[in-house]
């Protein structure tokens, strides 16, 4: 989590990486380092992962020119699952 540039990532209550979606900027140092290989770009996701619930969340209520990039992120990438409670 320390290599973000941009601190996108926290660990969920399970202990987990939780992606902050609107603080990514898709650096993906943290793909690199990642010592369980549990961190992809969306378009290397397994489709099992991109389903699951909760593996990101926002930091702060996105603006609408944001919510229309999410959305777009979401079908490109076939996102199924719903990101976290804030």
């Amino acid at each position: 989590m320390a290599v973000c540039p941009v601190q996108a990532l926290e660990l969920d209550q399970n202990a987990k990486a939780r992606l902050i979606w609107d603080k990514c900027v898709d650096d993906f140092s943290c793909v690199k380092v990642c010592p369980v290989n549990c961190i992809w770009p969306s378009s290397e996701a397994p489709e099992a992962s991109k389903a699951k619930s909760g593996w990101y969340r926002f930091g702060r209520e996105i603006e609408e020119i944001e919510k229309k990039i999410y959305e777009e992120w979401k079908s490109k990438y076939n996102i199924t699952g719903s990101p976290a409670e804030m």
